[in-house]
């Protein structure tokens, strides 16, 4: 049985290591959003299809910090985007998780989207 911060932690694993593992690690029910609700999905498959066209311009993520509080996690990731152009931009955004039964179950995140959007337009 994984800790919530170790079930975090290995989904950002899974992310730079360009592998799907960090699709199982959802709950059926999961939901994703930014901050003002511009992204939505709701339900397993729509979380999964927004963040697939997003990593291909991830190069890289770190985690800088995570705070973890019974089934609440809170990481600031360090991510390296890389746009068609080939140029690489940093960004530090905010993801705030609740897990319920071992599984990512709510993601909000907390970033720049018009600089990230207007990056990866090149």
């Amino acid at each position: 049985m994984m800790t919530t911060r170790e079930l975090v932690q290995s989904y950002y694993d899974s992310l730079n290591q360009k592998d799907n593992r960090w699709q199982g690690m959802y709950s059926d029910d999961a939901s994703f959003s930014d901050a003002s609700q511009i992204l939505n999905a709701k339900g397993k498959a729509s979380v999964i299809q927004s963040f697939v066209p997003f990593l291909k311009g991830v190069a890289e993520v770190k985690v800088k910090q995570m705070i973890a509080d019974g089934d609440s996690v809170c990481a600031i990731a360090a991510y390296k985007y890389v746009n068609p152009k080939g140029q690489t931009m940093n960004q530090d955004v905010a993801e705030v998780w609740e897990i319920r039964n071992e599984k990512l179950a709510k993601l909000i995140i907390y970033f720049d989207l018009i600089a990230y959007r207007n990056f990866m337009m090149g």
